[in-house]
């Protein structure tokens, strides 16, 4: 199918002819009727004939399937069944979806106008596994918006792209055949995309991740909303992801210790072991920021040898000599041998 080329010429917008790539959007869903028909209304209303909207619906007892066949004419594919949940979703479209480009929307986000155009524009397939564009959010509708221009976070390094841990996933589309490879985990409720983007850098790095200057999405903040309702719930799922990472790099176990803290019932947590074919220097920012939050959580603890062992790891991967590290280092080493040679003359007398 026939498409447009974007380019600028005397501030005017030009189009030139090239194939469009497909893209396919997977909209998850349960119980959310009353935001769906903006979401699929912002989709359609693309200007861009080349889509396929797929929507995986978890057999909402709403209004969900009503907006769904009054829309059935624009909707490529979609079901409403009980599923195992908002990953399960989601995988269940990577597997019948058929576009060059995919990403997932949710059914209360929207997607912003002519973000097909652009990333069809921009997103060169030979060249780029992902393109990320800027995400605003929004609180109940767009007259309030609450935060503008947040795009994915890149670091230096992958390694401090995975520290800086800022996801925007509805702003971020990938190449079909690299996104279906990753495929979903479902042991994640909360950071299913998170748990996707650190794989893939971990594997691809960042040389093929292409920052777009466009406005790609709307995100909605609402009161039933996981993001809002279930916020506090990231931070376990955070720790997975993060424990997994470290748990790939077989790191020294007391960073591996330290990250179990923050993951709930960590006795049914099952690790996974994560491909990494970057190169360990491209990592060593994150195990010192995760040594070093090591040295904070166990200096509270009392767990002196182990605060010892991760300022020893944040020092080696590059931590700087200021003056937190200098105390630390007085507070782990030179007190502790000046009191032991106290006590020892103490003794001797």
């Amino acid at each position: 199918m026939n498409g447009w080329l974007l380019f600028q010429k005397q501030n005017h917008i030009v189009f030139s002819r090239k194939q469009f790539p497909k893209i396919s959007i997977i909209t998850p869903s349960y119980n959310q009727g009353q935001y769906l028909e903006e979401t699929i209304k912002s989709i359609i209303a693309q200007e861009y004939s080349n889509f396929e909207l797929i929507i995986i619906d978890a057999g909402s007892s709403d209004n969900t399937v009503e907006v769904i066949r009054k829309y059935e004419s624009w909707i490529t594919y979609w079901v409403s069944e009980k599923d195992r949940g908002q990953s399960h979703a989601i995988q269940k479209g990577l597997e019948v979806a058929t576009g060059d480009i995919i990403n997932w929307i949710n059914s209360d986000d929207i997607v912003a106008p002519g973000t097909f155009q652009r990333i069809a524009a921009e997103f060169d397939l030979e060249k780029y596994d992902a393109i990320c564009g800027y995400c605003d959010f929004f609180l109940h509708d767009l007259d309030h918006l609450d935060l503008r221009n947040m795009r994915m976070g890149i670091g230096a390094t992958v390694g401090d792209t995975i520290s800086l841990n800022q996801i925007n996933q509805p702003s971020t589309y990938f190449k079909a055949s690299v996104i279906k490879q990753l495929g979903i985990d479902e042991q994640f409720r909360y950071t299913m995309d998170l748990d996707l983007w650190y794989r893939y850098l971990l594997v691809a790095g960042q040389r093929k991740v292409l920052l777009s200057e466009g406005l790609f999405s709307y995100f909605r903040l609402h009161d039933s909303s996981k993001s809002v309702a279930e916020g506090e719930k990231f931070h376990g799922d955070v720790w997975k992801v993060y424990y997994n990472v470290l748990y790939s790099m077989q790191q020294h176990e007391v960073l591996l210790k330290f990250a179990s803290h923050f993951i709930p019932t960590f006795s049914n947590f099952r690790p996974t072991r994560y491909a990494i074919q970057v190169s360990p220097a491209e990592l060593r920012a994150f195990v010192r920021y995760v040594a070093w939050e090591g040295v904070h959580y166990y200096n509270s603890q009392w767990d002196q040898a182990a605060a010892r062992k991760c300022l020893v790891l944040a020092y080696h991967n590059g931590q700087k000599l200021n003056k937190d590290v200098v105390r630390q280092m007085v507070k782990h080493y030179v007190l502790p041998t000046s009191i032991a040679k106290w006590f020892a003359a103490r003794s001797a007398k």
